[in-house]
């Protein structure tokens, strides 16, 4: 790999955020479109491996370097800082697949323990909790979006959602699979 190629793997590696086009290109004093360039590559170098991580193109030309989803479930609990509940994870997909939701409607749909998950989730910054009458309007951030390197759009973030989601049952149940299989 050149300097360069480097230098933008280290950058998306050490930041730990989406990083736009714009920011690389002034981390390696290059051109915008040499960066896109070497950014395919890097995507492509990723990809090509098989690996555990992933370069994203996020929207508004950010991009990111992530583990892929389906990998979080085995290993989220190494997170530093802690990785969701599960049964926050379920509320927080939940709240997005049927945004915009009120409060009042998630907890009697999924139970008073809701509000504890509502609580870490405005905490965390990945929902939003605009008052509405005597019940909270609860909606997905941006920072919900680039976390799980979804779209911001509401309408594309729950298609994406739903196909992740998918991928990531699927991925659960073949590894369920795979020890029982050993077994008999």
């Amino acid at each position: 790999m050149n300097e360069d190629l480097l230098t933008l793997e280290a950058s998306l590696y050490v930041a730990g955020r989406p990083l736009t086009v714009e920011d690389l290109a002034g981390i390696i004093g290059k051109a915008e479109s040499t960066v896109i360039k070497l950014l395919e590559n890097l995507m492509y170098e990723y990809d090509k491996r098989k690996g555990a991580l992933e370069v994203v193109l996020l929207p508004r030309g950010r991009y990111v370097l992530q583990l892929k989803p389906e990998l979080t479930p085995r290993v989220g609990k190494l997170i530093p800082g802690g990785l969701l509940a599960f049964s926050t994870l379920q509320t927080l997909v939940f709240i997005a697949l049927k945004q915009p939701i009120l409060q009042s409607e998630l907890i009697a749909q999924r139970g008073t323990h809701c509000y504890d998950h509502v609580h870490e989730l405005v905490e965390k910054k990945f929902i939003e909790a605009a008052p509405q009458g005597r019940s909270k309007l609860l909606t997905t951030t941006p920072l919900f979006s680039d976390y799980f390197g979804l779209d911001t759009d509401k309408i594309r973030l729950k298609a994406q959602l739903k196909h992740q989601m998918r991928r990531i049952l699927d991925a659960q149940q073949a590894a369920e699979e795979k020890p029982s299989s050993r077994a008999a």
